[in-house]
């Protein structure tokens, strides 16, 4: 809830773009990993789909529309907050779509943060999802019936048996060095921890944020975790790192710049 309400202080404030980056993006507020017994719990999974009119004049209408991944249980769809007034058009189904008609929202030329348009809604997964389970959901936007945009994938991983990490709070046992950086980072355990503490069999991959593996390694002893990662012609953006042993899961966000 606090996070919650810092999000929403910070859009009210006009620093979208301090808090998040790029320009029409969709992602997960929050823990990306939720485990069966969360689900059973009745876990809401917190969206944001941001939009930003990159054209070269006032936007008069914005539609974006959301299909809903088919693990997830359209009957507890709930938005949150907008930026902007909106019709929810929806069939009871998937496929959910806001109008916001009139919006005059500005070019990012001329308007700045003012061009950048959100909603946050929730959802909560559908019971007796498998462990192992990926749960992608992307948005589409267009601007005044001419240009869309599709968003990336919004990625979140039904996990068991793990002691997860949140990417914003706990103490990580693990941290990407540098960050941001250009592909070439060092994995380092933090210095509060030993490597004693984990079992023998650790993983470890990148992913970007359309689920997409990008580098995968097998650590068989979580003190070697600490090396060096070299990813090939990575593209810039947001990228996750996932250290995985038999009984912890820590999520790393990092950045990749030109």
């Amino acid at each position: 809830m606090f996070r919650l309400r810092l999000f929403l202080l910070i859009l009210a404030t006009g620093n979208c773009n301090a808090f998040l980056a790029g320009q029409n993006d969709k992602q997960v507020l929050g823990d990306p990993v939720i485990t069966p017994a969360e689900i059973s719990a009745g876990v809401d999974i917190l969206y944001l789909i941001r939009f930003q009119n990159v054209g070269a004049d006032t936007a008069l209408q914005v539609v974006v529309w959301d299909t809903l991944d088919p693990r997830l249980d359209p009957e507890t769809f709930t938005v949150i907050s907008t930026s902007h007034n909106y019709q929810l058009l929806g069939d009871g189904g998937s496929f959910i779509r806001w109008y916001f008609d009139d919006i005059q929202l500005p070019d990012s030329a001329s308007g700045g943060s003012n061009s950048i348009g959100y909603i946050l809604f929730s959802v909560q997964p559908r019971p007796f999802l498998a462990p192992g389970q990926t749960i992608l959901n992307h948005a589409c936007i267009s601007f005044d019936q001419s240009s869309v945009i599709c968003t990336n994938n919004a990625v979140v991983l039904i996990d068991d048996d793990a002691d997860t990490d949140d990417l914003e709070g706990k103490t990580s046992m693990f941290q990407v060095i540098p960050n941001p950086n250009y592909g070439q980072f060092e994995v380092r355990m933090t210095h509060d921890r030993q490597p004693t503490f984990l079992p023998e069999s650790t993983r470890w991959w990148v992913t970007d944020m359309s689920g997409k593996t990008v580098w995968d390694g097998l650590a068989h002893d979580a003190s070697v975790v600490t090396g060096q990662v070299m990813l090939e012609k990575p593209a810039p953006g947001l990228y996750l790192l996932w250290i995985k042993t038999k009984e912890h899961l820590q999520v790393e966000r990092f950045t990749i710049i030109h």
